[in-house]
């Protein structure tokens, strides 16, 4: 029988992460909140630092 393989999740680029969920987080917000879409440009930049600041605390390790 073959093993499975198991995926090594030191290789995930949380930068790349938080950028997709923090404009899909901000978008889906403003739209509640406001009506439009303004504000996935914050939800975009929140989700850079922390998926970049993810990375460097995972490199650290």
């Amino acid at each position: 029988m073959d093993k499975k393989k198991e995926y090594d999740y030191s290789k995930i680029p949380f930068t790349g992460l938080g950028l997709i969920f923090g404009t899909a987080i901000g978008a889906a917000l403003s739209l509640i909140i406001t009506g439009n879409v303004i504000w996935a440009g914050i939800g975009t930049g929140v989700g850079l630092i922390v998926g970049a600041a993810m990375d460097g605390f995972k490199k650290r390790k």
